[in-house]
């Protein structure tokens, strides 16, 4: 097999962070994948945040259009590094970095297979964010979120068909998209499941959510369920974690049976998580990339409670997890199963079972190798 120099191309944060988010799990588990693929030599490259004046104030205005990275700055450097070490491919981390396939197929032509690892376009989001909006905008707001969900699809489509070799997506849903775009390849990769067992002691009735709570579909969908949970939460004890804090305070308010305890380091989130009932993902939308904290719930071996749209991204031989796709279905699973040690001992049986037959290193790599082969 003949071993191809590989750039990963990303943001430093993205790779090596305290804090995990879905950004470093999906990020850390590409750079896995393709390091352990076996014919890939492959290096690192960080690229830094722009800190040019109008690109900053297009991010403040909210009208970015793939621009947090100075690519006039930063790309020449870029192209220094891949020449002096002859690469022969580039897998660019994250769509929001994606306008540096332009100046390397410029540079290189077909020399270099420029492949996107896509954790989800900005236009998914975005349209989720102005057809359910967390405050009503102004007319002028509407009108602009309009114009920039234009740009975002029209960057999305041309770079897929001028500059990018290939894609590779983390649902089956966004791959489909990939081709409606126009990719010249599409690959769908699943989350990479693995055994990372917690010591589990549970406190009956205490549940809990980790995600960033200024992400809209993170917070109408959380906010959506505690309003169920406010209607006979029984008791329940209802783990809330994540950042920033005023919107964690401001749900506490409104849901006073809410313990908020900020954002977390991984091991004291491994700690708190360790003592939950239930590990929570109501995802009630398809919105962008997959819901990556779900692997690293079933890695723990908790009981999970899940939506049909929260396993979007995932493939497993053996074992089923509980899933309720509707806030009140949802909130009576809670409700009836949050207390019994049977239940939950049911659950947690089958999300190990579930942890120990994903796809394996061969199959993931492959997935990945068919775009730049």
């Amino acid at each position: 097999m003949n071993t191809i120099k590989a750039l990963f191309l990303t943001h430093k944060e993205y790779l090596h962070s305290e804090i995990t988010g879905g950004v470093q799990l999906c990020s850390q588990e590409f750079h896995f994948i393709i390091r352990n693929a076996g014919d890939v030599s492959l290096e690192d490259y960080y690229i830094p945040y722009t800190r040019n004046l109008l690109q900053r104030a297009m991010i403040k205005s909210k009208m970015e259009n793939y621009s947090v990275f100075d690519i006039k700055r930063d790309a020449p450097a870029l192209l220094a590094y891949m020449e002096q070490l002859a690469i022969q491919a580039v897998f660019i981390n994250m769509a929001s970095a994606v306008r540096f396939a332009r100046p390397i197929r410029e540079k290189f032509g077909d020399s270099v297979k420029i492949i996107l690892l896509s954790h989800g376009n900005h236009s998914c989001d975005f349209l989720h964010l102005i057809t359910k909006p967390v405050a009503r905008p102004s007319l002028l707001r509407s009108w602009l979120n309009r114009v920039r969900l234009g740009n975002l699809i029209a960057t999305e489509a041309e770079y897929r068909v001028k500059w990018l070799d290939g894609v590779v997506a983390l649902s089956e849903t966004e791959k489909q998209i990939e081709n409606w775009f126009g990719a010249k390849k599409a690959s769908f990769l699943p989350r990479r499941l693995y055994k990372d067992f917690l010591m589990w002691k549970p406190v009956p009735g205490r549940i809990g959510f980790v995600g960033r709570l200024d992400h809209p579909p993170n917070l109408q969908g959380i906010s959506i369920l505690l309003e169920e949970l406010s209607k006979q939460h029984q008791g329940l004890q209802f783990r809330l974690v994540g950042a920033p804090p005023e919107y964690g305070m401001k749900i506490k308010k409104q849901f006073p049976f809410v313990e908020y305890l900020g954002e977390l380091k991984d091991k004291d989130l491994e700690s708190e998580v360790a003592t939950w009932a239930f590990f929570l993902n109501p995802v009630w939308w398809y919105s962008t990339g997959a819901s990556t904290k779900l692997a690293r719930a079933i890695s723990w071996g908790l009981p999970i409670i899940t939506t049909t749209a929260g396993m979007r991204g995932y493939e497993w031989k053996k074992g089923t997890l509980q899933v309720a796709d509707s806030p009140a279905e949802m909130a009576a699973c809670i409700v009836q199963e949050a207390n019994s040690m049977e239940r939950l001992n049911h659950w947690k049986n089958q999300t190990e079972l579930i942890a120990e037959n994903g796809p394996d290193q061969m199959e993931l790599s492959g997935r990945i190798r068919q775009i730049y082969e």
